[in-house]
């Protein structure tokens, strides 16, 4: 048997409102499609799951624009850096410029007095030496005197007898007096190379001091070569001048350089103060797109919905009470997204809601009606071959308000 659809269904919309608890069913019949919280609730999990798909895109696209821009932020940052070193590095440049006069000055001083001390020390090592020589030249002749003594009491003692001794104790008083003389000249001796040695080492140490003052000299006028490189033709000084001689010239075209840096580094600064926005901003997206990635939105459901009852094409969709709303009367959204939808076919909607309800009250006309409870019996019990809606909104609403058809 084919089932015949009520007559006082709206040609776009019906609300009929049902009791809560259980109430007879809608019967599925040909022609007639139910909806209900299960198939609302499959179509928004398969709506979440392309949304999910799209935001994973997104977020992708989002982290490579992080990473473009974290890119750009270091790039930024890398050039402040640079430029800020290269100020400052001009700037202490131009102060030790400044200073070179007096350096100067302390390195002919310090010079002058490390050449005259190289020249007391050569003069005290010359006369060291000259004392060594004397020393081993007087103990080359008192060691062939001693030598030559002992040689002759050697002799007497074999020629002739000693009765009384006497030559013993010339030859006892002779050793005693090798031996002092022998002990004076070795003390001598090790004075004299003690002394040599320690000329000598001052001579080695004031010729360092000189290599040392002449090497920082040196080292003086070669950065500031490389100074004067480093600025523009026009202000530096004459090429066979020397650079000593025009610092101060060369001071202000550093300070000139620097002052230069530091215009481009308000630019600089400013470029990356707006990297770190970027990133920030870039950031903020990311996490935005990860909160929601997982999470079912109303939209989604809303969405769901529109699909639900806009891809049927013939018959009547009956939506079993998938509307509720919270303590506070929101929706989720899913009564703008009826009342927004085109449907091909007439919707039908079961609500124990009070909210939905008033809504429904509050139709315009031409979107839709609300009719009484019995017009659930008729949907349950109902017999014909095909439905016949009406635009009748007066007899629907006096339905609505009870009154006996």
């Amino acid at each position: 048997m084919i089932r015949r659809e009520p007559d006082l269904l709206h040609p776009r919309l019906t609300v009929v409102p049902v009791d809560v608890g259980p109430r007879r069913a809608v019967d599925q019949a040909p022609g007639r499609t139910i909806v209900g919280r299960a198939e609302l609730d499959a179509a928004t999990q398969a709506v979440a799951g392309r949304r999910r798909a799209a935001r994973l895109e997104v977020l992708a696209t989002r982290n490579a624009e992080l990473e473009q821009a974290l890119e750009r932020l270091a790039a930024a940052r890398a050039a402040v850096d640079q430029r800020r070193a290269d100020h400052d590095g001009f700037v202490a440049a131009a102060d030790w410029c400044e200073t070179l006069p007096g350096l100067a000055a302390t390195h002919r001083t310090d010079l002058a007095a490390a050449e005259a001390e190289l020249s007391e020390a050569l003069r005290a090592a010359r006369e060291a030496s000259r004392a060594l020589d004397r020393v081993l030249e007087q103990r080359a002749q008192a060691d062939a005197a001693i030598s030559e003594a002992r040689r002759q009491l050697h002799a007497m003692d074999r020629g002739e007898v000693d009765p009384t001794g006497e030559r013993a104790q010339a030859a006892a008083a002779l050793t005693a007096q090798a031996e002092s003389l022998e002990a004076r000249l070795g003390e001598a001796e090790r004075d004299a190379r003690s002394r040599s040695e320690e000329t000598k080492r001052a001579v080695t140490a004031t010729e360092r001091t000189i290599e040392r003052l002449v090497r920082e000299q040196r080292d003086r006028q070669s950065r500031l070569a490389a100074l004067v490189d480093c600025l523009p033709g026009d202000v530096r000084p004459p090429h066979d001048d020397d650079p000593l001689h025009h610092v101060g010239t060369v001071s202000a075209g550093l300070r000139g350089l620097a002052g230069t840096i530091a215009d481009e580094l308000t630019g600089l600064t400013a470029a990356l103060d707006r990297h770190r926005a970027e990133c920030e901003h870039r950031r903020s997206e990311v996490a935005e797109v990860r909160a929601t990635l997982d999470r079912t939105s109303p939209d989604d459901a809303a969405e769901a919905l529109a699909g639900l009852v806009t891809g049927i094409a013939d018959g009547v969709v009956v939506l079993d009470d998938v509307v509720a709303t919270d303590p506070d009367g929101i929706d989720d959204g899913l009564l703008r997204a009826l009342e927004a939808a085109e449907p091909e076919a007439p919707l039908v909607l079961l609500s124990s809601d009070p909210t939905v309800l008033g809504w429904a009250i509050d139709l315009p006309a031409e979107r839709g009606a609300l009719v009484g409870p019995r017009a659930v019996d008729l949907l349950a019990c109902s017999t014909s071959s095909t439905a016949r809606p009406t635009t009748d909104t007066a007899t629907a609403v006096t339905f609505a308000t009870g009154d006996p058809r």
